[in-house]
């Protein structure tokens, strides 16, 4: 049946992204995201089809859907497109890699249930039949049956450019942004620490380049957010890492972005609590997968890959406050998402560089969306409790560096 293939795929995602998590490295992630390694390692056929993508890329690829709506440890969408005259080819080059995996842990948990799907694979690779029965098959994705004629979704229309200007003139006045004089503090006294700082990560093995660029506005260097399901369940404190999280003092959910508004505002630490009917909202990526830098941010043809994203997450530059019923268009609107980031670069772009290098915020040239079309609240907040933030985010880096090497002393 040719459904039954796809089921096992299916059931060992949810294995690797969801049960086992720890079974997979974090390179290996990256390496299944990346179609030219899916074709030549796994022998996905159709072309920029890897086996994972990330949910903010959606499953269509032309028009078609090519991966389950299901999205695997709430971040990860998995290909369904295994055609039957390769399925042989593919379970090979699946039982390798799975067995690969468990041959590296042993010991671990969710070794015994991969080597149920290398069987599985084996049968398949050899002219044998093999059914999902044969693994786990909790909660697998199901998959679908072709559509009967007349059974297609309708067509509805989509926004024109000329209504999400028209969104983008009713969302613009409420957006609130940090008055520059808040960035410029930042950033200045990141140019006095940032010797310090940097040899201090660089000697726990955190490139500080991530953080601590020229005229950087990061305010806490070496936080980041966490990241897939493993970091995700460690933060929670639901299960233990075998190390520590790579290229970080310390992870996040969403409370360090929001110390320095806080301190702006009410003179403490974020409580949980920020200003009623408003959401933090991130102007540029802060996370390594789904990444949007190669449509959003220019690069020069011959420059190096630019680091890893992390110090946008705490960036004071890279967040505003919008009402909490503009959030999904800021999500996923390019136009929106544009309007607000060369905002931003309006306000602080003379007072820090607001993208890591070799990066830059790509300019509009479109007319009708410049940034003059528009009106814009006045930049929000005061310098007065400045200082305070200043040596309270000090005190608070100390005691993440502190951490850092008592976790290596216990090892």
């Amino acid at each position: 049946m040719r459904g039954e293939f796809q089921k096992i795929v299916a059931t060992l995602m949810r294995t690797l992204l969801e049960e086992h998590p720890t079974l997979l490295e974090k390179k290996e992630i990256v390496s299944l995201m990346d179609a030219e390694h899916c074709k030549d390692v796994l022998g996905l056929s159709l072309p920029n089809l890897a086996l994972l993508r990330h949910r903010n890329q959606g499953r269509m690829i032309q028009g078609h859907g090519r991966y389950w709506e299901h999205a695997y440890a709430d971040e990860f969408l998995v290909c369904s497109q295994w055609w039957k005259q390769h399925h042989r080819a593919n379970a090979h080059a699946l039982s390798r890699f799975v067995s690969a995996l468990a041959r590296r842990k042993p010991e671990h948990a969710g070794s015994r249930t991969l080597l149920r799907y290398v069987e599985a694979f084996d049968r398949y690779a050899a002219g044998g039949k093999a059914d999902s029965t044969d693994v786990p098959a909790k909660r697998a994705p199901q998959a679908r049956p072709p559509r009967r004629r007349g059974a297609d979704w309708p067509a509805w229309p989509t926004p024109s450019d000329e209504d999400l200007r028209e969104l983008a003139r009713a969302m613009t006045p409420f957006v609130r942004f940090l008055d520059p004089g808040i960035v410029y503090a930042v950033v200045q006294d990141n140019r006095r620490m940032r010797a310090g700082w940097s040899s201090r990560l660089e000697a726990l093995g955190i490139d500080p380049a991530i953080y601590l660029w020229e005229s950087s506005p990061c305010v806490f260097p070496g936080v980041r957010r966490y990241a897939g399901s493993t970091e995700i369940a460690v933060f929670r404190q639901r299960a233990t890492a075998d190390e520590v999280p790579p290229q970080c003092l310390a992870l996040d959910d969403n409370d360090y972005p929001k110390h320095l508004w806080a301190f702006v505002f009410t003179g403490k630490p974020f409580r949980k609590r920020g200003p009623d009917d408003y959401q933090l909202a991130h102007l540029f990526d802060h996370k390594e997968y789904g990444n949007r830098w190669r449509e959003e941010l220019d690069i020069l043809p011959d420059a190096k890959e630019p680091v890893l994203p992390y110090g946008l997450f705490t960036s004071a530059a890279n967040s505003a406050y919008v009402p909490g019923a503009f959030l999904r268009p800021t999500d996923f609107s390019p136009r929106l998402r544009s309007l607000m980031q060369r905002r931003a670069q309006q306000l602080y772009g003379r007072i820090c560089r607001i993208v890591p290098p070799p990066l830059a915020v790509k300019p509009c040239d479109d007319q009708t969306w410049s940034l003059d079309n528009f009106r814009w609240s006045t930049p929000v907040g005061g310098v007065d409790n400045i200082p305070d933030f200043l040596e309270f985010r000090r005190e608070r880096l100390e005691e993440l560096f502190d951490k850092r090497h008592a976790a290596l002393r216990n090892d």
